[in-house]
């Protein structure tokens, strides 16, 4: 089946559900990047991590597969964005600082993409990946979403997010890891705003299904 296209349906929904991530991710990605010149977002989607990068590096190269997610994508003035695969890019070697993956690295390839990650890297540079997984409520609260919700839809997700479920622990990064401090995601939602995050699940739910 081809995964790209779970990301190509509702990608307006994506745009206007997905919550962005906290501003202190990227100052201590900015803490620990030695340059500030050039960053390239890998699977931007429609652009959120792209967006908030643009703000501190001079340039932000951005690339998604899907064209639907680009067309979706946020403009800013120093963010261009690609179509391409993650695993081969048009790009010359030693461009960017800084490389990173968010909410996407469980997609990847990793025997083509670990290569290219070297490749584009400059000597010093710095790669992130991060993602999120269910949101938390409160006891409560998570307990029916996870009885009515999360269990209904569990059979349908594609195998590679087992990955992120599992906070990447059994992905095999080819680089010196770095002690990360604990980073936490919140954010301020109305009922119909959390809702609308929770159809972009469904989406990929029923997708995976479809394919199947």
């Amino acid at each position: 089946m081809n995964l790209h296209t779970l990301f190509s349906v509702k990608s307006d929904l994506y745009e206007e559900a997905r919550p962005s991530y906290p501003s202190e991710l990227y100052q201590y990605l900015l803490s620990i990047t030695p340059s500030k010149s050039n960053a390239w977002d890998c699977a931007c989607g429609n652009g959120q991590a792209a967006e908030s990068l643009a703000v501190h590096f001079d340039n932000v190269i951005a690339t998604d597969v899907s064209e639907q997610q680009i067309e979706n994508a946020k403009s800013v003035g120093n963010v261009e964005y690609l179509v391409t695969k993650s695993e081969k890019t048009p790009f010359t070697d030693n461009t960017f600082d800084l490389v990173c993956v968010a909410q996407a690295l469980h997609w990847f390839e990793f025997d083509a993409f670990w290569p290219e990650v070297h490749r584009v890297l400059k000597p010093q540079g710095v790669f992130a990946a991060w993602g999120y997984t269910w949101p938390s409520i409160s006891p409560e609260i998570d307990q029916i979403f996870e009885a009515t919700i999360l269990k209904k839809i569990e059979p349908y997700w594609a195998a590679q997010n087992r990955l992120l479920w599992d906070h990447y622990k059994d992905v095999d990064f080819p680089f010196k890891q770095l002690d990360v401090p604990d980073i936490k995601m919140q954010v301020d939602w109305s009922l119909d705003e959390f809702i609308s995050f929770i159809q972009t699940f469904f989406s990929n739910a029923q997708m995976c299904r479809r394919f199947r």
